[in-house]
């Protein structure tokens, strides 16, 4: 089995992480020795959500206790996830599982390069998993909603395009709704909600992200 590490990043103005030390967090991903399609080149006007946004009335944007890291452009990068993952199966037709892993990942605890390459082994192709904190339940747009983590997607390619789908068709439709633009996370969560399969696994932002992979729902 085929597997790929799949990350990207966009700059943010005013964002409080610097960009050097997302460049030094990222340079410790690309140091692994696995397979890597990092996606640096793209802007923010470039992020689907960016161009969905353009030319609609204006929106509100979640923003919860931390309004200067959760701007309209990081809800914009952050949903452009499940795209780059969509792109990176768009161009390499031998991989068999496709592995979103945060750019910055190295700044959570107990995250190790030993701690990724194992859990990289130990991942399979038969379905979408995601690790995350919470039970399946409503989703409250004035918090993040940590059904999931959000820093690691496991997508075999058969489910790399329903993934990205349900996600923009869910992102889409809640902005119609209400005008406002939530967390990638919160919009992972309701397309759960609406039929997007998904094997849950517990875990919290640490390593357990990755060392409780093969733990059941």
């Amino acid at each position: 089995m085929r597997t790929k590490i799949v990350t990207g990043f966009i700059p943010i103005p005013g964002h409080p992480r610097e960009k050097s030390e997302y460049e030094s967090l990222g340079a410790r991903l690309a140091s692994l020795p696995a397979p890597r399609r990092a996606f640096l080149d793209d802007d923010l006007a470039s992020c689907w959500l960016s161009r969905f946004l353009e030319g609609r009335p204006p929106v509100t944007h979640s923003a919860h206790d931390n309004p200067r890291k959760n701007t309209l452009d990081y809800h914009a990068v952050t949903h452009q996830k499940s795209e780059w993952l969509r792109r990176a199966a768009a161009e390499d037709a031998d991989t068999d599982v496709f592995v979103w892993i945060d750019y910055g990942i190295f700044h959570l605890p107990g995250v190790t390069e030993e701690v990724i390459l194992d859990f990289l082994g130990r991942v399979d192709d038969r379905e979408l998993a995601i690790p995350g904190c919470w039970p399946k339940g409503p989703v409250d747009d004035q918090n993040p909603c940590w059904r999931f983590c959000g820093a690691v997607v496991v997508c075999p390619r058969p489910r790399v395009w329903a993934f990205d789908e349900a996600v923009k068709r869910e992102a889409e439709r809640h902005v119609r709704a209400t005008n406002n633009v939530s967390w990638e996370v919160n919009t992972w969560a309701r397309a759960e909600l609406s039929g997007l399969p998904v094997r849950w696994y517990p875990a919290d932002h640490d390593r357990t992200m990755f060392t409780n992979v093969g733990a059941g729902a």
